[in-house]
């Protein structure tokens, strides 16, 4: 789900579907850009939340809370190619091969090992995405 500047009519509509759907809708919020609390309501909808360059930027506190707040079974890493290419990259072309930045940021948000987050988040990405660990 893609949803920029548009955050009430996106859970709105989300919010429908998922009950049209029994509770099983799933998938990602696509470069994730909301608060705390829009969050939490995504994830209370088992929806994962992508994050991409955007975690390394200054400015970037509201991701950053969001990152502090979720658990890592719900996060996936993104590039959002060839946008929001993280510091030091900041303006230039994305591309996955700079999602090690992403991996960092996360590290130090959580307090935990770039392993665990490379680990976690492809797991998590199997399991949105159906693949076999």
């Amino acid at each position: 789900i893609h949803s920029r500047e548009a955050a009430a009519d996106t859970l709105e509509i989300m919010k429908e579907a998922y009950q049209a759907s029994n509770k099983t809708l799933s998938g990602v919020i696509h470069c994730f850009s909301y608060g705390v609390e829009m969050a939490q309501e995504y994830l209370k909808m088992d929806f994962f939340l992508g994050v991409g360059g955007v975690a390394t930027f200054k400015n970037g506190r509201k991701l950053k809370e969001v990152i502090e707040a979720a658990p890592m079974e719900k996060i996936v890493l993104e590039t959002d190619c060839p946008y929001l290419a993280p510091v030091p990259f900041r303006g230039k072309r994305n591309s996955s091969e700079k999602l090690s930045y992403v991996v960092t940021a996360i590290a130090e948000i959580k307090g935990i090992t770039e392993k665990e987050v490379e680990q976690v988040t492809w797991e998590n990405a199997c399991r949105l995405y159906g693949l076999r660990l």
